[in-house]
């Protein structure tokens, strides 16, 4: 990236971008960083409230963002950016396998019903030669494959604490069920933000669940 066009041709960067201001780039590696689970991590305002997670894969040095959220007792929202585009692509694992039972169901998230996919998942996973606690797809677009698997790895650990609520970029599931700017993301555990979408986006598997006659 460093440094920019045109000094340096093949750089996305233009030097003119960042011309006059004081440029720093954040080293993981030194004494002041941090580990918050697996991820190297950068306290962005030195007091706690909000860091940086070194999330390499998608891109060079993509970053996610873990903001705090309350204190006593401790949430936080992971901000994940690109780090990934679908839930699906780190759930289930196995920190966090699939439930008997979801409440909301995902394919009637505004009903009463309850989704009990039953030995449907396994079957359709088994189908796929893949684990029952493998995520339902793996990442096939990227930087750098192998450094995103171990990333996500690194994700999926943190995705299973309910203190925790993981957003990514691209989720829609997320995008049209929660408070968005400038409203505040602050409540999410009170409201149950986390819990009723986190397995939301096996609505997307409708046609096999009925299939499968467990909707």
């Amino acid at each position: 990236m460093l440094p920019g066009a045109p000094q340096n041709p093949d750089s996305p960067l233009s030097e003119s971008a960042f011309e006059g201001r004081n440029l720093r780039e954040i080293a993981f590696e030194r004494e002041e960083c941090l580990k918050i689970g697996r991820f190297k991590a950068f306290d962005y305002f030195g007091d706690g409230s909000f860091y940086l997670l070194d999330s390499p894969g998608h891109a060079i040095g993509h970053l996610c963002g873990l903001a705090r959220t309350t204190a006593n007792p401790d949430t936080f929202v992971l901000l994940g950016g690109d780090v990934c585009h679908y839930g699906g692509i780190f759930r289930p694992s196995k920190y966090l396998p699939v439930p008997e039972s979801i409440k909301p169901h995902p394919c009637h998230p505004h009903g009463d019903a309850t989704f009990c996919p039953g030995g449907a998942w396994e079957e359709l996973q088994r189908s796929r030669g893949r684990d029952v606690n493998d995520p339902l797809f793996t990442p096939t677009f990227g930087h750098d494959i192998p450094q995103i698997i171990e990333t996500i790895g690194k994700l999926q650990e943190a995705d299973c604490l309910d203190n925790l609520f993981v957003i990514i970029a691209h989720d829609a599931t997320v995008r049209d069920a929660v408070d968005q700017f400038p409203l505040s993301l602050n409540r999410w555990k009170e409201k149950g933000w986390a819990k009723d979408l986190k397995w939301a986006f096996l609505r997307d598997a409708e046609v096999y669940w009925k299939s499968k006659g467990v909707i």
